[in-house]
């Protein structure tokens, strides 16, 4: 981690005795280097860096932050911490963000989301907002390695992305194949890959950070029974896994909360009837249509948190401050 990061962290409320952020990391291009920027090394283009900050207290955070970052934030300021809590926590995808920020000679973007909810969306996938940035490589700023709660949470959507990517390939599938799947999951039924985005985003993700992705999932790879991997570390290696209804099976019985209800949701609305959990689960082992369920069901997910969330962004950025914003994505997309 750059000590430039670690500095951005002083930017905010700071209490020895209760610490309001309990965990902090970077993520994206201003924070970890993708493909693009390795084809340009010279580019004079400065990636705005986005930081996610789990807090313990939404309410006393944005209190303190207010005293001291007050021109952070948008017209909501005006109305408080109070307001400004109720509208983090009870809309979109759970999260604040203030855009724009300048701290030292650095462009931040940072949001605020609770611990609870946090914890909350990376075993549920509630939203998988936060949780899909997490499948990806990231540079922590802040993390307690005591906090057993938050760390079998980590590991929990690490694990739950593995599953639904396998579910989701053939029985033979090479290591780029893999971090593909992971990756485009948070990204499936997001309009802003329509427009706003660069087409090439999922692939400069994975091929800019390759060893990083296999830092995070080779543990579970070598501990999963049903996948052969040789542990040759290259973008070809080829793996091969258990397609069997056994272990169908029990990877659709590790899919998250919210995958789950979307299967049955699904079910329900094909067949007028109501169905329970494990019916659908043994009714989808020997489906042909699996794979396209499981992928309406995440891309559902996301469809709703994304497109509630940038309508939330518009508010909570303002407007002048959500316009630049759209105009930087869209001209990197066409870049």
């Amino acid at each position: 981690m750059s000590s430039s990061l670690k500095q951005i962290l002083t930017h905010f409320p700071q209490f020895n005795d209760n610490d309001l952020i309990n965990f902090s990391f970077g993520y994206g291009s201003g924070v970890i280097k993708q493909q693009q920027d390795i084809d340009k090394p010279n580019s004079n283009v400065q990636n705005q860096i986005d930081l996610i900050l789990s807090v313990k207290n939404s309410y006393q955070f944005h209190q303190e932050n207010l005293k001291i970052n007050y021109t952070d934030y948008s017209y909501l300021r005006y109305f408080g911490a109070s307001t400004i809590t109720r509208f983090q926590e009870n809309s979109g995808a759970r999260i604040y963000f203030n855009p724009y920020v300048r701290i030292n000679n650095d462009m931040i973007k940072y949001g605020i989301i609770s611990r609870r909810h946090l914890i909350r969306d990376l075993l549920d996938w509630e939203t998988l907002y936060v949780a899909g940035r997490l499948h990806k490589p990231v540079r922590l700023l802040k993390f307690d390695p005591n906090d057993q709660d938050l760390i079998y949470a980590l590991e929990t959507n690490l694990t739950s992305a593995l599953h639904v990517a396998l579910l989701l390939l053939p029985e033979e599938f090479t290591l780029k194949e893999l971090f593909l799947k992971i990756t485009s999951l948070s990204y499936q039924g997001d309009f802003r890959m329509i427009i706003g985005e660069n087409k090439q985003k999922i692939s400069n993700i994975v091929l800019g950070q390759f060893q990083e992705f296999i830092d995070l999932y080779s543990k579970l790879l070598i501990n999963d029974t049903h996948i052969y991997w040789n542990k040759v570390r290259t973008t070809e290696t080829l793996l091969k896994q258990n397609i069997s209804p056994v272990a169908i099976f029990k990877r659709l019985l590790n899919l998250p909360k919210y995958v789950v209800y979307g299967l049955i949701e699904s079910t329900t609305m094909k067949t007028r009837q109501y169905q329970d959990t494990e019916e659908v689960i043994k009714k989808l082992c020997l489906s042909t249509q699996r794979n396209e369920r499981i992928e309406f069901a995440v891309k559902n997910i996301v469809k709703r948190s994304s497109l509630s969330q940038t309508f939330k962004g518009i508010i909570t950025a303002g407007f002048i401050r959500s316009t630049r914003y759209a105009f930087a994505k869209l001209t990197k997309m066409l870049k």
